[in-house]
């Protein structure tokens, strides 16, 4: 199928569409997608004009997988189906007018129809048999496979789990942002893939022991009811609290009718609800060509491609960049210098390639950019498919450029961007620990100004003196698997002191850490000994995760912000997570968005209106950073 998606999408025949949009659903639904879920529509939207009665289009759209149709199929007692979508408000307002002109037919006046408005959430939709404790997927609508193993390893349910009911297998955003992605491209493939294993795989097995995988029903989700009026009126805000309520990745808002007669009323076709409806957000496209390509060497070794196009105005932005992925996707998708694409801006914030116009023969790098080793293909772990392309020289510059940028980046230490790196690099400091030894002459000899100089001493002594958790110094160290997450939870059981001689028996008995990342981070912990013996030899003021608990559990009862529902939003002139741990050492519930729920907003710089309308619109108190601090300063 790779030839047909480097055709321009207007040369292609209707079965060559056909064919295609069953290829992308396959592979979407197995958890490896080969496009963007842009790039799907716009493929499916072509053959449906091409040929609306296309069979594609007559059934709901598969959500197993071919492997998986052997195993498990169950019938669903009724039909699971798809959920129509629209992008435009004129669509919704075709929509409410045809729910208002049934509900005539059945005395039911305009102003009495009532529609929810829900979140869509972006995962695997299946169905919850409480009874027999089975959850399967939606499948082709009518059978499903059973994926109830997931109930014995740790799926948590979202919701009433004494009754049956539909809903959405997903993950956490933040979850999926701290633990995963640097090996997989959105929460819904690791989902998809975790969904359909036979035999799990350590990052399926430590994401379910975590409770990071939910089923989260939609029955008893969040919702907003609103008239047919109001919900014309301030569609665009509906959507907004919809989206900036949901802890998971969403695939657009849902609309329905409330009436259980109405919906009867209205019915069904062989693929949507009638009387159901999804808002999508139709992204702004251009059609542009790649002028420029770098390849950026990360802190762990893998080679990503960026590519530069000419100064493109998208959605109120203007785009002169975009990531390449993965090196299987440019390769795929022949991306290179003279290559054009159609470029769409995603949600209105995420600049991402949606089909190649004119493919050219890519770039993929037989030596690392940076220190001419050889490079090697590295296999996605949920897949198993040669994915990406690394350095594995530990001693390549710019893995070390890398690992010293993130390293001060995590301790919030300012003024150690690449630049300064690349130059300190460059004299042959390679590593935090020789800059922390640094002194101010030391700077000016390899070139600094005497006024920079002092900033970089002063910065690096300021963020040894105030206050920081352990758990971000670990993190610094750049281990992979290893970020403030995971650190943390060690913590909670070891002092940062003994790390170092944590063997793999002491990690696995931590809930949520398997033998695979056990035996790693373990390794790695014992690898960088001398670096963390070294950081703890500076005299940081450390708050250690155990005390942090202890104070918590003892003071949280009777603290300033005790039973305390508080938002942080903006930027903050100190350290946001410090502060989250602040609220929480004084008795306070850190949520991380605003809800009905919420009792006050801290806002620092840089907060959008619609949050603060939002806020205003709830009742919740707003104030600042400084007042937060004057307020609860016990």
């Amino acid at each position: 199928m790779q030839n047909l998606l480097i055709k321009p999408v207007q040369s292609l025949t209707t079965t060559q569409l056909a064919e295609l949009c069953v290829y992308l659903n396959h592979e979407y639904r197995k958890g490896s997608p080969v496009v963007s879920d842009e790039s799907f529509d716009f493929y499916a939207r072509e053959l449906f004009a091409q040929a609306p009665d296309h069979a594609f289009f007559s059934l709901p759209q598969p959500t197993d997988t071919a492997a998986d149709n052997a195993k498990g199929r169950i019938e669903h007692p009724t039909s699971m189906l798809s959920t129509d979508k629209a992008y435009e408000l004129s669509e919704i307002k075709t929509y409410v007018d045809r729910c208002h002109s049934v509900a005539s037919t059945i005395g039911m006046k305009p102003e009495e129809v009532k529609f929810r408005v829900l979140a869509k959430l972006d995962g695997i939709a299946g169905r919850l048999v409480a009874s027999r404790r089975q959850l399967v997927t939606r499948g082709d609508g009518t059978f499903g496979n059973d994926i109830s193993q997931l109930l014995d390893n740790g799926l948590v349910i979202v919701g009433d789990e004494t009754r049956d009911g539909v809903g959405e297998v997903v993950m956490p955003t933040t979850y999926f942002d701290e633990n995963l992605s640097d090996d997989f491209a959105h929460p819904r493939n690791f989902v998809s893939g975790a969904a359909s294993a036979t035999t799990y795989s350590d990052a399926a097995l430590k994401a379910l022991k975590d409770g990071a995988i939910h089923l989260v029903l939609y029955r008893d989700m969040p919702v907003i009811v609103v008239s047919g009026d109001e919900l014309l009126a301030n569609l665009d805000e509906l959507v907004l609290r919809t989206k900036e309520s949901s802890p998971y990745p969403l695939d657009g808002t849902i609309i329905e009718v409330e009436s259980d007669e109405l919906k009867a009323e209205m019915g069904s076709n062989n693929r949507f609800h009638n009387w159901q409806i999804a808002k999508k957000e139709a992204s702004e496209t251009a059609d542009v060509e790649i002028i420029g390509e770098t390849l950026s060497v990360g802190k762990t070794g893998r080679i990503t491609h960026v590519f530069t196009i000419p100064p493109t105005e998208l959605s109120g932005a203007v785009i002169t960049k975009i990531s390449g992925k993965n090196a299987k996707y440019v390769k795929d998708h022949g991306l290179g210098i003279g290559a054009k694409f159609r470029l769409i801006r995603s949600g209105l914030i995420i600049p991402n390639h949606l089909t190649t116009l004119e493919p050219v023969t890519p770039n993929i790098p037989a030596n690392c950019p940076c220190c001419g080793e050889p490079t090697e293909w590295l296999k996605n772990p949920m897949t198993g498919i040669n994915t990406f392309i690394a350095c594995k020289n530990i001693s390549c510059p710019a893995q070390q450029g890398r690992a010293i940028e993130h390293h001060f980046k995590m301790l919030g230490i300012d003024n150690f961007g690449s630049a300064t790196i690349q130059r300190l690099i460059d004299n042959d400091f390679t590593c935090f620990e020789q800059i922390y030894l640094m002194n101010e002459e030391s700077f000016i000899n390899i070139g600094f100004g005497s006024g920079q100089a002092a900033n970089f001493v002063s910065e690096i002594q300021r963020g040894m003196r105030e206050p920081i958790q352990d758990k971000f110094l670990v993190a610094s160290l750049g281990i992979s698997k290893l970020g403030r997450s995971a650190s943390e939870k060690i913590l909670k059981h070891f002092r940062i002191e003994e790390l170092g001689s944590l063997t793999e028996s002491d990690l696995s008995a931590i809930h949520g850490f398997g033998e695979k990342n056990s035996k790693h981070i373990s390794e790695s912990l014992a690898a960088r000994r001398d670096s963390l013996n070294f950081l703890l030899s500076r005299g940081f003021n450390i708050k250690h995760t155990q005390d942090i608990e202890k104070e918590l559990s003892e003071t949280s009862a009777n603290g300033s912000l005790s039973g305390v529902n508080i938002v942080f939003t903006g930027t903050m002139s100190g350290n946001r997570d410090e502060m989250q741990a602040d609220a929480k050492v004084k008795g306070a519930n850190v949520q991380k968005s605003v809800n009905k729920k919420t009792n006050v907003l801290c806002c620092g710089d840089k907060v959008g209106q619609k949050k603060l309308d939002q806020a205003k619109e709830l009742g919740v108190e707003i104030i600042s950073e400084t007042e937060y601090w004057e307020r609860y300063k016990d």
